[in-house]
């Protein structure tokens, strides 16, 4: 049968929703960290001598290096507190359109202007002074004048007004009407995403699990003072990758972008030595960087089987094959090209019984049969169990000939 296809719309809208969850747990950890910086600065300020204030930043650049150690060893641990699954119901739009607010200059009705008589004049006055019957007349057409003008000047204002409220309203109706036909759209889309991804077709079911990948929260350089990699690219994770399914087997297959060795910091701590008055840095070893890395390579893949099996709703998979490269130049044709340095091929019912918390990492992945690089920072690639192209291949077949 021919594979439905999600519309290009609720693929955007679906993954945009996954960004922005990301995005939100960034910026709330981010806010978190700024509040700590301007705590370290307060208490700077207090700080009444030079020494101290020399400690101080050794003390400050230290606990970042901790703290960003911290973030890249508990990579799965972190995964094992959140809720993986993607909701099909937070996709759609469930919020009613605001009503109309019209601007207070507009809302409130212009006052009328009014028509002011002059008292009459007495007899006894006009037949004593004569020539005040022709002021008092010249008075009254003034006053008749001024207000007529007044008027016309009114209801120039109040049709402009009215005018004016008239077309507020026409743009809202149609910006409503345009709302509630997006909103029919977009949900009728994500019922077509839920049905096809419950049907097991292939290309929703890719999309979901897309989408679970996309919201996963991996730690960021952004936030951090003293430590980046490079100074153009603050990204330490690049949290690229590619995903197919084969609907008869089961089997999801992701090739999955990891990071390079560089984001470990490569000085463990830094001194002050206050007789040179120099800070400096003790470096860390290349035998701590190597099993740094292993322990993030070996995170990461765990941490993404975990996420797609933990999310799936549907039951749709029973394999998970995951390939973890690197991008590395390769000078014959300088282009980056894509070099695994890990490759398993997980069994739902094998990983389910791993107890992440009583078993090391590199363990869990000696049961799954994972084959790993044996020089990680010299990126020593290792042959995929299972490649994405040919599955993608797979499915396009079974699409063409359904």
């Amino acid at each position: 049968m021919k594979k439905d296809i999600p519309s290009s719309l609720v693929k955007d809208t679906a993954k945009e929703c996954a960004r922005s969850h990301r995005q939100k747990e960034i910026e709330r950890k981010q806010a978190t960290n700024k509040a700590k910086k301007l705590l370290q600065q307060k208490k700077k300020l207090h700080q009444p001598n030079y020494l101290e204030q020399r400690l101080s930043d050794v003390d400050e650049i230290n606990a970042e290096i901790t703290d960003w150690i911290n973030e890249l060893q508990t990579i799965l641990e972190h995964t094992l507190a959140v809720e993986d699954i993607v909701s099909f119901d937070n996709l759609r739009i469930r919020d009613t359109f605001p009503a109309m607010e019209t601007p207070k200059q507009l809302s409130m009705a212009l006052p009328k202007p009014k028509f002011y008589k002059l008292p009459v004049l007495p007899n006894w006055l006009i037949q004593r002074l004569p020539f005040l019957q022709q002021i008092y007349q010249q008075a009254l057409q003034n006053a008749e004048l001024n207000y007529q003008l007044a008027k016309q000047k009114y209801e120039e204002k109040e049709t402009s007004r009215q005018l004016s409220i008239e077309r507020l309203k026409a743009n809202y109706e149609w910006r409503k009407h345009t709302a509630i036909l997006e909103t029919k759209k977009r949900n009728a889309e994500v019922d077509e995403l839920e049905e096809a991804y419950y049907a097991r077709f292939e290309t929703a079911v890719v999309l979901y699990n897309e989408m679970v990948l996309e919201r996963s929260e991996y730690p960021t350089l952004a936030d951090l003072q003293y430590i980046s990699y490079t100074d153009e690219n603050k990204v330490a994770f690049p949290q690229q990758f590619q995903v197919a399914y084969i609907s008869e087997a089961k089997q999801l297959v992701i090739d999955y972008e990891l990071p390079v060795w560089r984001i470990i910091p490569t000085i463990a701590e830094l001194r002050y030595d206050g007789g040179k008055d120099e800070i400096y840095g003790i470096p860390r070893t290349l035998r701590e960087i190597e099993e740094l890395y292993e322990n993030i390579i070996a995170s990461i893949t765990l941490r993404t089987i975990s996420e797609v099996f933990a999310a799936d709703l549907g039951q749709h998979l029973d394999w998970v094959v995951f390939n973890g490269f690197v991008q590395k130049l390769d000078s014959n044709i300088k282009k980056s090209i894509p070099l695994n340095l890990i490759s398993v091929r997980a069994a739902k019912e094998i990983f389910s019984n791993l107890n992440f918390t009583t078993m090391d990492k590199l363990t869990c992945l000696r049961k799954l049969g994972a084959q790993i690089s044996s020089h990680l920072t010299a990126i020593q690639p290792v042959q995929s169990i299972a490649d994405l192209n040919i599955a993608n291949a797979k499915v396009r077949l079974q699409e063409d000939i359904g």
